[in-house]
């Protein structure tokens, strides 16, 4: 079985750039993540049928999203990562 592809896009961020959520009374919710330059516009949407893959997408985008932001935080206060191999 040959190794599926994957598509990965690497985009630099500045201050105008922006997350976005939308959540629906009838319908599943959208996340938006909006750069200025290059300028991107990615939505991700779900079907109106969630199965537990859904879910746990939802669960290790989130989770991915906050190690994000610490590492994020950390780097903007001068402090070392947490996940970084450190050095001998």
């Amino acid at each position: 079985m040959p190794a599926r592809r994957v598509t990965a896009l690497t985009l630099p961020v500045d201050v105008r750039s922006a997350v976005a959520f939308e959540a629906y009374r009838d319908r599943t919710p959208l996340l938006t993540i909006m750069t200025a330059r290059p300028a991107l516009l990615v939505t991700l949407t779900l079907p109106e049928r969630l199965d537990a893959g859904h879910v746990r997408f939802a669960r290790d985008l989130a989770a991915m999203s906050a190690r994000y932001a610490t590492e994020v935080e950390r780097a903007w206060r001068g402090l070392p990562s947490l996940t970084a191999p450190r050095a001998s």
